[in-house]
């Protein structure tokens, strides 16, 4: 670096030299005001996205009551079950409309809980809907839930089947399964298997939507299935509603 000059105009001019390079080697940087300024807003955002997804909450789900978690079902105490936890309501609609599902398709949510999610299914025309819980508090609830609201069902055949996952019997005309991370490990690989060895009996498409896919590797390491398509969770990008959405293959 250069000597700093003595005379005081060189000086100032030297210091402008030098601050100049400084700022090109260093890159554009927001001033702190700017980077306040955009820290606020994004709180603000934040905030707001929050109040939406609240308010959309309480509306979709008034006079059903299916978004309270249950953590002390004795049936979901169990290795590699998972307790019960409400879809988002935004998930479903857009896998369904991103398949074009339609009264061709059957479909099936593996561990239904509540019933959310036949609930939403049955208002779309599909051919059949069906939920299957291993609880049968939770699958007398979700019965409840469909009988008061079958006037709002463009689906006319639904029902819920109190069921061990692993051993109910896939129906050979099932097109479409939902899984919201009901359950994990050896649980997963044997509902897998159980919809391979149905579409071995019957070929056909099957699509699998995989809502907090926490183990998404073993269904591509079946081999029986692709990735389609991954969506983000909702405005927030909420890690459990993000969904993967599988594609069997031959």
């Amino acid at each position: 670096m250069d000597r700093i000059p003595d005379d005081p105009l060189q000086r100032e001019l030297w210091l402008q030299r030098w601050a100049d390079e400084q700022a090109e080697r260093l890159g554009p940087r927001e001033q702190p005001l700017t980077r306040r300024l955009r820290a606020g807003a994004a709180k603000k955002v934040e905030r707001l996205v929050k109040r939406v997804e609240a308010r959309a909450e309480s509306r979709f789900d008034r006079d059903l009551h299916t978004g309270e978690m249950v953590l002390d079902d004795p049936e979901h105490a169990v290795a590699n079950r998972v307790a019960y936890v409400a879809s988002e309501w935004h998930v479903l609609p857009r896998a369904l409309w991103y398949l074009r599902a339609g009264r061709q398709d059957v479909f099936c949510d593996f561990g239904c809980g509540k019933g959310r999610v036949v609930h939403q299914a049955a208002r779309w025309p599909l051919r059949r809907v069906i939920g299957v819980e291993v609880s049968p508090g939770l699958a007398g609830f979700a019965r409840s839930l469909l009988a008061t609201h079958r006037q709002e069902h463009r689906c006319r055949s639904v029902e819920i089947v109190v069921a061990d996952a692993t051993t109910f019997e896939i129906p050979d005309d099932l097109t479409i399964a939902y899984f919201y991370d009901p359950f994990r490990g050896e649980i997963l690989d044997a509902v897998l298997r159980n919809i391979i060895a149905s579409i071995e009996r019957n070929p056909r498409r099957v699509r699998l939507i995989y809502v907090h896919p926490s183990q998404a590797t073993r269904v591509l390491e079946t081999g029986r299935f692709r990735l389609l398509k991954e969506q983000r969770g909702g405005l927030r990008d909420i890690r459990l509603a993000r969904a993967a959405i599988f594609e069997s293959v031959a």
